[in-house]
């Protein structure tokens, strides 16, 4: 690295003295200027096909995503405190077991709802309804 010259060490202690220049003052928002929300209107003709009306090509091209599938049973809020005394053995009291039907999500969005049913040693859920 190359020194600096008395006349460049000079310069810089007078940049680090200098009054900081004074910026023009922006108002954040402009008088007159409002922020609103933006309406969209349908676009004609672009609606999605159905699953059913789906060439077997364009099923194709879909066939090894992958999609997260949850099934929930029940739900109940706790405490910050109950969750914390939470160890391996706890049981969680669930207050929202509303009519039997369990909840099918696909990628978080709510798809159906189902029953649980025992398949050999394992559980699994027949659908009842699609959305």
């Amino acid at each position: 690295m190359d020194d600096f010259s008395q006349a460049e060490i000079d310069n810089i202690v007078k940049a680090i003295n200098a009054e900081p220049e004074k910026l023009e003052e922006i108002p954040l928002r402009p008088e007159g200027h409002y922020v609103s929300r933006v309406a969209f209107s349908p676009l004609e003709g672009e609606k999605p096909k159905p699953l059913a009306e789906l060439t077997g090509r364009e099923k194709s091209r879909f066939g090894s995503l992958r999609a997260s599938v949850e099934v929930v049973f029940g739900r109940t809020k706790m405490t910050i405190n109950e969750l914390a005394a939470l160890e391996k053995g706890s049981l969680l009291p669930l207050d929202d077991l509303s009519d039997d039907l369990v909840e099918i999500f696909v990628n978080g969005k709510l798809i159906g709802r189902g029953e649980v049913v025992v398949v050999g040693e394992s559980f699994g859920v027949r659908i009842v309804t699609l959305k």
